[in-house]
């Protein structure tokens, strides 16, 4: 394989990587904007918070995307 054969495959292989990043990255804003983190529950207490083990989960999920 030449060169600007290998550097055309790195490239088209960074960017599926990079894509896949973008869709676990918009796939955890969709979770974010989720029924489970809108309004209260019934007891009266906010529904907006996280999880920090959830967001590491999260985190590991999109750096993992595309490898």
């Amino acid at each position: 394989m030449n060169y600007i054969t290998r550097l055309q495959a790195d490239l088209t292989s960074a960017q599926a990587e990079a894509a896949e990043k973008a869709e676990a990255m918009q796939d955890f804003r969709t979770h974010l904007a989720s029924d489970k983190f809108a309004g209260h529950d019934p007891d009266g207490s906010r529904r907006d918070w996280i999880a920090v083990a959830d967001v590491y989960t999260w985190l590991s999920h999109i750096a993992a995307a595309g490898t």
